[in-house]
């Protein structure tokens, strides 16, 4: 898409947002470019020069949703397993305050539900969403091996041990919620962060508990013991 001007931008904006307005309301079979028309005021041909179909439209709500992923924050890779852990567990409390927005839980619902019935969509729907937060999680990680700090012979399958877990508190405590969307406990996503690096190859050969994580709490006594 050619740069456009701020006007321009300003009236696509203003478009996709009265599209998702009546997408989250009514649906997306249910709505009509008309309807788009009425609720952006705007002329059907100002609709139709920035959006040729309503499959656009989505396409554009999808690409909103990927904008607001989390990306790292990090301006250097991780050095440290301190610097490391601190940088997963970042990422994985932004992600969970993004998902778990209600906004944004509705999108989604919108989005996966759209993507069964267009095939279209659902390669966009993958690129944007689940491969990109496995590509942004990826980055923390590779740049933890280029720092030497891990071995990582398997890339793609150990970040979806970290973003697997992580996203099954978005499905079941969120898509598939029916009251209030119900985020983990604060204390969660350190202790996911910290079992997932227990299953790195750290270079250093150390003590597999990164620094910073909890010492295990010890069993309790059996009642024959005490």
């Amino acid at each position: 898409m050619d740069e456009l001007s701020p006007r321009a931008l300003a009236k696509r904006r203003q478009i996709t947002d009265a599209a998702r307005s009546l997408f989250l309301a009514q649906g997306f079979s249910r709505t009509t470019m008309d309807a788009v028309t009425a609720e952006a005021g705007v002329s059907k041909q100002t609709l139709y020069a920035y959006f040729p179909s309503k499959t656009e439209l989505l396409l554009e709500i999808l690409t909103d949703a990927r904008h607001a992923l989390p990306a790292p924050e990090w301006l250097r890779p991780p050095e440290t397993r301190a610097e490391l852990r601190a940088a997963l567990i970042g990422f994985g409390e932004r992600l969970m305050d993004i998902l778990f927005d209600a906004e944004m839980i509705a999108v989604l619902r919108l989005l996966l539900g759209e993507a069964v019935h267009l095939p279209a969509m659902r390669q966009s729907f993958l690129d944007a969403l689940p491969l990109q937060l496995l590509g942004r999680a990826r980055v923390i990680l590779d740049g933890a091996a280029a720092n030497g700090l891990i071995e990582f012979d398997q890339p793609d399958a150990s970040v979806r041990m970290l973003v697997g877990p992580l996203m099954s508190y978005v499905i079941f405590g969120g898509l598939m919620a029916t009251g209030e969307p119900k985020p983990p406990p604060d204390d969660v996503i350190p202790w996911l962060v910290d079992s997932y690096l227990r299953t790195l190859d750290f270079v250093d050969q150390g003590s597999p508990v990164p620094l910073g994580a909890e010492s295990p709490t010890p069993a309790a006594p059996r009642s024959d013991e005490r």
